[in-house]
């Protein structure tokens, strides 16, 4: 009974469900989001010419950790958005709204699950005993942090939504129309997530453990869309702690120029393991107080 609405909430996805189609529908929205980033890039190319183009190639590479690199990384998200959006309208005869299930209800558990898990992940922030003491982001000043903070929500929101769109939206539905007796619509999604969240060459050693937290996130964000029959709650999840892991307190390195602290220690760091459980507790936590505000 819990999941009735997930049934609502799969069924545009009825009738075009075939794997084959939902398959190609993931490669295509990837191919499609990669195209689109370069055609966008060439034509910004041409138009700066190619002394500014090496200068952009450089400042927004993955291994900066700049605010403006930051920035850029998470609107290129958009991209793949644009492409699912061609995807649906291609193979499955739908529009993109369709993965969101109804608009009143998806704003209202967006805002609600956004500014309910920000405040428990700030209040565990400050009330919790840290092992690794926060430093000041000595490259961003508090002016600027507050400055860029409409910006920096707004990429935040595009890079969650578009993932939450891809995962909880396409494959969620796709899987669940497929296959609507069997758990498949959960945890194919959540491990493939999972899988997209690997990074061997930054995280080293400790990329099963941040796998395994994106899984258990997975699995807590397509429970909140079953629940509710839309992706909103979903995405203010998945906005929320990357407010929190982005904005206020990011692991020093590549994607943490617009934290306002860092953690002194990069994702191959052996802590890591140790801080592990206590984010997956936060993640629990989180998806409890989501479903206490919704009532489900």
């Amino acid at each position: 009974m819990r999941y009735d609405p997930n049934r609502y909430f799969c069924a545009a996805a009825i009738g075009t469900a075939e794997l084959w189609r939902t398959a190609a529908g993931v490669v295509l929205t990837f191919v499609a989001g990669m195209a689109l980033y370069q055609l966008c890039f060439a034509l910004v190319s041409n138009l700066i010419g190619p002394d500014a183009t090496q200068s952009l190639i450089d400042a927004t590479t993955f291994s900066k950790n700049s605010a403006f690199a930051t920035l850029y990384i998470l609107f290129t998200f958009g991209f793949f958005t644009v492409g699912l959006m061609m995807v649906l309208h291609s193979l499955h005869h739908r529009t993109l709204a369709t993965l969101i299930g109804p608009w009143a209800a998806a704003l209202s558990d967006f805002i609600r699950v956004v500014l309910a898990v920000t405040a428990l992940f700030v209040l565990i922030s400050v009330l919790l005993p840290q092992d690794v003491e926060h430093v000041a982001n000595a490259a961003l000043g508090r002016r600027t942090w507050i400055l860029l903070l409409p910006l920096s929500l707004t990429a935040i929101l595009v890079q969650a939504s578009t993932e939450e769109l891809v995962f909880r939206g396409y494959l969620q539905q796709q899987l669940a129309a497929r296959f609507p007796t069997l758990p498949v619509w959960m945890i194919v999604p959540s491990l493939l997530f999972g899988l997209a969240h690997v990074s061997p060459e930054s995280a080293g050693a400790n990329a099963p453990f941040f796998a395994l937290w994106a899984v258990v996130f997975a699995l807590a964000a397509a429970d909140l869309t079953a629940r509710t029959g839309t992706i909103g709650a979903a995405i203010g999840l998945h906005a929320a702690n990357n407010i929190a892991a982005i904005l206020l307190v990011s692991i020093e390195g590549s994607g943490s120029g617009l934290a306002l602290f860092h953690l002194p220690m990069s994702m191959d760091d052996p802590r890591i393991a140790a801080m592990m459980l206590p984010e997956l507790a936060s993640t629990l936590c989180a998806w409890l107080t989501a479903r206490l505000v919704l009532k489900v």
